[in-house]
């Protein structure tokens, strides 16, 4: 009698300034285990990171592949920013080889917001994704292809701030929801007329905290969803 084979499993993980989340997902996106999440270590250096990564992994079931987001600019799995981790550790740093020398198998890294939003998007038209965490992650896709590395959250947005500066984690816990609320709007407000977008995409730990109803083409999702992404970077022949 033959043997049936497994499905393919991919295991994603989320690394953020927060936490380091990890799922198994099968061919299709859908969770065949559950989410584990760890503290990210302070200070957030790569052999630290890597440090809770290690046991992590070790106690995963059978997978495949795994597909990575970090919250920063990646060039072929080496990281060129990490402004939520401490950029000059991590300037250069392969961490794709890393982490496939860790888990021994086939191992992809891009942004966060990207891979999340992979996860999320039609793949018709002009789409963006916003996560909103410890920082503001942000993708842009134009018919499913992703344009790569734009980092819309360090662009200055209003008195010399970015739109990070705006928003981040520890401005929202500093000015209050009500405030915050606002300079969102002033985001999406700012996006609109300049990508004219089909469809905008937010996400992240303080989404739940954006007030219903959103602008129109404007859509929430959740953790679990962005990391479906993860099956759907491998089917991008361009990364």
């Amino acid at each position: 009698m033959a043997t049936r084979r497994r499905a393919l499993r991919t295991l994603t993980i989320d690394i953020g300034g927060t936490g380091i989340k990890m799922i198994p997902l099968n061919a299709k996106g859908v969770a065949v285990g559950e989410r584990v999440r760890e503290l990210t270590p302070h200070p957030s250096k790569p052999d630290a990171v890597l440090a809770v990564i290690e046991p992590m992994l070790r106690a995963q079931k059978a997978y495949d592949r795994v597909s990575v987001g970090f919250p920063g600019v990646v060039k072929q799995g080496v990281v060129s920013t990490a402004p939520n981790l401490g950029n000059k550790a991590w300037r250069g740093f392969d961490l794709q080889t890393a982490i496939e020398t860790l888990a021994g198998k086939p191992t992809r890294v891009i942004n966060d917001a990207e891979l999340q939003g992979y996860g999320v998007i039609e793949g018709k038209g002009v789409e963006i994704v916003l996560t909103f965490g410890t920082g503001l992650g942000t993708a842009l896709y134009v018919d499913g292809r992703l344009v790569p590395n734009l980092e819309l959250g360090h662009h200055p947005l209003r008195k010399g701030k970015t739109y990070e500066d705006l928003v981040r984690d520890d401005v929202l816990a500093r000015i209050g929801k009500k405030r915050w609320r606002k300079r969102v709007a002033l985001i999406l407000a700012t996006l609109a007329p300049i990508f004219n977008y089909d469809r905008l995409y937010i996400g992240g730990g303080n989404a739940r905290r954006i007030r219903d109803p959103l602008p129109p083409g404007v859509e929430r999702f959740d953790n679990v969803e962005g990391m479906e992404g993860g099956v759907a970077l491998w089917g991008d022949a361009n990364r």
